[in-house]
């Protein structure tokens, strides 16, 4: 059956609103933000790219693809049109594959949450990054992955799948324990990430400027909370291949 001539429904356009704001998502985080069996929820995307709201990125063989909304797609969602990726390099779908379960985790345990792309138009998530490295001082804009808004205040989450330089990243922890003291505008940051030697250079960066507002999670631990937070709406998701997760923080 083609969808050609079926244009989006409701559920359809309600999935369509999530994407705009995360930008780009695997078929899995989307179906479980949709609430769906897997066969509907291919349904609601083939009817979403039909009328040219979405279109699919084949990744790497076994990966499955990730669904990009279109700057139609983006309108239709009330949202401006740069909220669509222009495209997306392979470099670039690991990460943004993991910020897309993070905004479902987020979403389906019913946190207020920012995604990457409305960091990227909030001038509050933009801050002053300063480091030394070999060149010398270093001034750039630093802006984390997501946010999400606790009781306590803003929250700033960084999606870290590859190593940083240790100078660097001591830089961007001093840079949140700055931001994280009392009066500053954050609570603290949230670090997701899917590799032990990453956990341990955040860890020690963390200690080494003396950051203790940091907390870890690992993008095994996200997924699968994700899923359970799912559970109740959805009827036996599919299984996430093994990932590379780590014991639980």
């Amino acid at each position: 059956m083609t969808f050609t001539g079926v244009a989006p429904g409701q559920s359809s356009l309600r999935a369509l609103e999530w994407l705009a704001r995360v930008g780009a998502s695997p078929s899995l985080p989307l179906q479980l933000v949709m609430g769906c069996s897997e066969r509907v929820a291919r349904d609601h995307v083939s009817r979403l790219e039909a009328a040219g709201l979405v279109q699919r990125t084949p990744m790497r063989r076994g990966d499955g693809a990730l669904v990009m909304v279109t700057r139609k797609g983006a309108l239709e969602a009330g949202h401006p049109a740069r909220r669509a990726l222009r495209s997306l390099a392979p470099t670039g779908w690991a990460h943004a594959s993991a910020c897309a379960w993070v905004s479902a985790w987020l979403h389906l345990r019913g946190r207020e949450w920012v995604s990457e792309r409305e960091i990227l138009d909030d001038d509050f998530w933009r801050f002053d990054l300063r480091y030394q490295d070999h060149r010398g001082t270093v001034r750039r804009t630093h802006r984390p992955d997501l946010g999400v808004h606790t009781l306590s205040g803003p929250v700033a989450i960084e999606v870290e799948l590859q190593p940083k330089t240790a100078t660097r990243l001591r830089g961007i922890c001093w840079m949140y324990a700055q931001l994280s003291e009392d009066d500053a505008p954050l609570d603290g940051v949230i670090y997701v990430i899917d590799r032990p030697e990453v956990v341990r250079l955040v860890t020690r960066s963390a200690a080494y400027v003396g950051f203790e507002s940091l907390s870890l999670r690992t993008l095994g631990d996200v997924i699968q909370q994700t899923q359970t937070a799912a559970k109740p709406r959805v009827p036996a998701a599919a299984g996430v291949p093994a990932s590379r997760s780590l014991a639980s923080t």
